[in-house]
This record gives C-alpha cells, sequence and structure tokens, in this order.
C-alpha cells in the first residue's frame, strides 16, 4: 500500500499532479481561445491600458450582456495575448484574451470605454491578469520583477507585451495602469514585504512608461475580506496606503453587495463594471489635465 500523499501547504503550491493537470488545460484553452475581430487601426497613436492582477483583473463576473452595458466599443481594441490572434490587435470583448482566455466580465472594458468616450481616442488594453497568482512565487508563477528564478514572470511576460504593443504602433502611449491583486499573497507575503514588492512594481512600470504614469488599485471584495477567515487586513492595508507612498497613484474601494455568490466571491458583472467606473472617475479627477492633452491630440 502506498504511502498517503502529504497535505499541501495551506494556499501554496498545488501537488505536482494538479499543477500539470492546470498547464495542460491551459494549453487546451489557448488552443480554443475565439479569433478576434480584425479593427482597422485608428487614425491618432493608442492610448494605451494594461490590465495586470489575478483573477478580478482576469475578469470573472457572471451576467455578461453583450448586447447591452458589455457590448464591445468600436474604439477599444485589445492586444491579444494568446490563441489565433496572440500578438495581434482586435477589438476588445469580453472576456478579453489573457494568456489563456477570459471567463467573464472584467473593469478595463469599462475603464477604457470613458476613456475613449472623453478623449476621442482609441484605447488599446493590454490583458495581462492570470488568476491565483502572488508575488510570492506559487505554482510557477510570479508578479515579482525581481524574480528571475519562477518559471512563469507574469510581469515581465505584461511588460514584454506593451512594448510589442509600442513598437507596434508608434507614438502611442501608455495612459494609465489598472491593477487589481493580492489574494493570493494574503497567506504567503507579510505586508511589509508585500509593500516592498508592489512599490517596486509601480517604480520599475514608471521607470519604462514614464515617471508620473497613473496607476490605480482596485481594492479586493469586501465579502472576501470578511468570510474567507484568513487576515486580509494587512494587504488590504498596503494597498489603501498606497497613494500615501507613491503620488499619482490611487485605491478604488471595492463595491459591496456585488460578487458572484456566497462561495464564490469574486466580483460579478455588475460589481466589475462600478469597478470599472469608480476607476475611471478617480482617474478622470487625478488626471484633468492629462486628459484634455488627449483630447486635443
Amino acid at each position: 500500500m502506498s504511502a498517503p500523499r502529504p497535505p499541501r501547504a495551506a494556499d501554496g503550491d498545488w501537488p505536482l499532479w494538479r499543477r500539470l493537470l492546470t498547464e495542460t488545460k491551459c494549453v487546451v484553452l489557448r488552443l480554443l481561445a475565439p479569433k478576434g475581430i480584425d479593427v482597422a487601426a485608428p487614425e491618432q497613436p493608442y492610448l494605451i491600458v494594461p490590465v495586470l492582477g489575478q483573477s478580478n483583473a482576469f475578469g470573472m463576473g457572471l451576467g455578461l450582456d453583450l448586447s447591452g452595458p458589455d457590448r464591445p466599443h468600436p474604439r477599444v481594441h485589445q492586444w491579444a495575448m494568446c490563441g489565433p490572434s496572440a500578438g495581434k490587435i482586435v477589438l476588445a470583448v469580453d472576456p478579453l484574451i489573457h494568456e489563456i482566455p477570459g471567463k467573464g466580465v472584467g473593469f478595463g472594458l469599462t475603464f477604457a470605454k470613458h476613456l475613449a468616450d472623453e478623449t476621442g481616442r482609441t484605447v488599446l488594453l493590454v490583458p495581462g491578469a492570470r488568476g491565483d497568482t502572488s508575488f510570492t512565487p506559487k505554482n510557477g508563477y510570479t508578479w515579482d520583477p525581481a524574480d528571475t528564478h519562477t518559471r512563469v514572470n507574469l510581469y515581465r511576460r505584461a511588460v514584454s507585451a506593451i512594448d510589442d504593443a509600442l513598437a507596434a504602433c508608434p507614438g502611442s502611449e501608455v495612459a494609465a495602469v489598472l491593477w487589481h491583486q493580492g489574494e493570493s499573497d494574503v497567506p504567503l507575503t507579510s505586508g511589509p514585504v508585500y509593500q516592498k514588492k508592489l512599490d517596486f512594481l509601480i517604480e520599475d512600470l514608471r521607470g519604462r512608461y514614464g515617471k508620473d504614469l497613473p496607476v490605480l488599485l482596485g481594492g479586493m471584495a469586501p465579502e472576501e475580506m470578511e468570510l474567507s477567515g484568513r487576515d486580509y487586513s494587512k494587504i488590504h492595508a498596503v494597498h489603501v496606503d498606497t497613494p500615501n507612498r507613491l503620488a499619482g497613484t490611487a485605491f478604488i474601494p471595492g463595491p459591496r453587495n456585488s460578487v458572484n455568490s456566497a462561495t464564490d466571491r469574486h466580483y460579478n458583472a455588475a460589481g466589475m463594471r462600478q469597478m470599472g467606473h469608480d476607476m475611471w472617475a478617480t482617474f478622470r479627477e487625478l488626471r484633468a489635465e492629462q486628459l484634455a492633452r488627449y483630447a486635443t491630440g
């Protein structure tokens, strides 16, 4: 009789068999990813908005309505990250095409629609999120820019895609970064370590794309923080305090009563749209002069 399988560390790496199964599923999902809808190149350069982080950034909102509030906008495009359109610009349609195709509604499209309407410009989303990922290496993934050992560095993968988009679209600029992450780091990372890594990520983005680059941090779901049984306070406090540490960043609280269910505490479609609206309202107040410059070309 074989020895019983040792339990995995709480919220750490999965057993090897599960990691292999998950990666196999991801390969299949990438192969089955839909071909994007072709778009014409805009007359003016793109305003680029990366959407980075874990599952809520990836888009898990149930209640997709493509004929209503989630209908695509002709001047909101995306840099497809996988599938037959990988590395190409196509129409942005929820679920977005992250490094595996998204599952539901996210907040990126709502934010980008506002930006397109306010400025008359075309917005290019770069969807670079992946669920259940952290700064601390987990299942072969990390968001730590300084990590050179973990199998997949999601941060470096994201900036590579942003750089490819900038090279393909001369004159374009990164207008803002939308970030939503932290849940998976709660049991794995101390508050001070998380703060150090988050601040380093923001400073590295600014070193690449502009010293005043706005970074908008979405708040974790209130119900998840209250009902999970884990201590979310340390990571939540880092998020809330970020604008005090780094000028030009903003924290956007998560809407209450806006999760998929009592057991699936990702934001639902309405919650995702609200997060996108709130991110936009904050950005609009934070960068009025920047928006005026975009509108005048």
